[in-house]
């Protein structure tokens, strides 16, 4: 039985932040601006991480979305320029690339 790769690592990884947060129960005192608060020191670390991948996720949303709309139009503009008008219709004469004509059996 075949175990996802992404599964694994996701399982590992909360089996160290587990570990991590019961090493680390001492309190820690956040302050920020007119906010104050008290959490333990690991649960501060993991926010802190969580906060941070939010905000690299947010910053390249921009780039990712500018991407994905020229994807888009790059793909419209490829089946655009394959289909072909009335005067391209190919001939009923024409063969398959590898196959003989009649004539030349």
């Amino acid at each position: 039985m075949r175990i996802r790769l992404g599964l694994l690592s996701s399982l590992l990884l909360a089996i160290v932040a587990v570990i991590f947060a019961l090493q680390n129960p001492q309190p820690m005192e956040v302050n920020l601006l007119f906010f104050q608060t008290e959490g333990s020191t690991a649960l501060v670390l993991i926010l802190t991480f969580g906060f941070g991948v939010v905000v690299g996720l947010l910053s390249s949303l921009p780039g990712r979305l500018r991407a994905r709309r020229e994807l888009k139009d790059l793909k419209s503009k490829q089946s655009d320029d394959q289909t072909p008008s009335s005067s391209e219709q190919p001939s009923s004469e024409s063969k398959a690339p590898g196959t003989q004509s009649e004539s030349a059996g």
